[in-house]
């Protein structure tokens, strides 16, 4: 075989290689994908939900596993960075996520919100991060969550809301709540 001949087959057997690792990679991320939207489903916002009690637009920055902040959910729009924001009502909270249907949190589903430093792949200044601390229910169960947001403006007015809606419903809160 000559040199050029197996430069090419070599390339050729790197190539498939390539395609090969991206196909694993695809088929492991949408089979992700359909087992935790099996545990967190997407539940649309109710027709009669009542006024709000405050409107807040800035980004979302992930949604984890409770006290997991490295273990992306990525399920029904919440796996990824985007321009979002949420909407306090007093019966739960609207999450607004870019590319997705807004999604409902019933006030009962709160356990909480505080401020946080990091998530799965973002870091900013100490307490820059306001954490939305929920429980979704699925075919498998009930699953603690953590969504993370970014408000650039008025971020202690939403966390305020935020706070005062899950205290409204009494929910204990889990050990390990804090800044992470």
């Amino acid at each position: 075989m000559s040199g050029d001949a197996a430069r090419w087959l070599l390339g050729g057997v790197i190539l498939l290689a390539v395609a090969a690792l991206f196909v694993a990679m695809a088929r492991t991320w949408r089979t992700r994908v359909r087992k935790q939207t099996e545990a967190v489903p997407p539940v649309s916002v109710p027709s009669d939900v009542g006024p709000a009690a405050g409107a807040w637009d800035g980004f979302t920055v992930a949604t984890t596993r409770a006290d997991l902040p490295l273990e992306r959910i990525t399920a029904g729009g919440l796996g990824f960075r985007g321009r979002g924001g949420v909407t306090v009502h007093d019966d739960g909270v609207v999450l607004h996520l870019a590319g997705a249907d807004d999604r409902w949190v019933a006030a009962d589903a709160l356990r909480g919100a505080d401020r946080a430093t990091w998530a799965i792949d973002r870091v900013v200044e100490p307490g820059g991060l306001v954490r939305l601390r929920w429980t979704a229910t699925g075919a498998a169960g009930a699953t603690d969550l953590d969504t993370y947001f970014r408000f650039p403006e008025d971020d202690a007015a939403a966390l305020r809301a935020l706070q005062e809606l899950a205290t409204k419903h009494n929910h204990p809160h889990t050990a390990g709540e804090g800044t992470n």
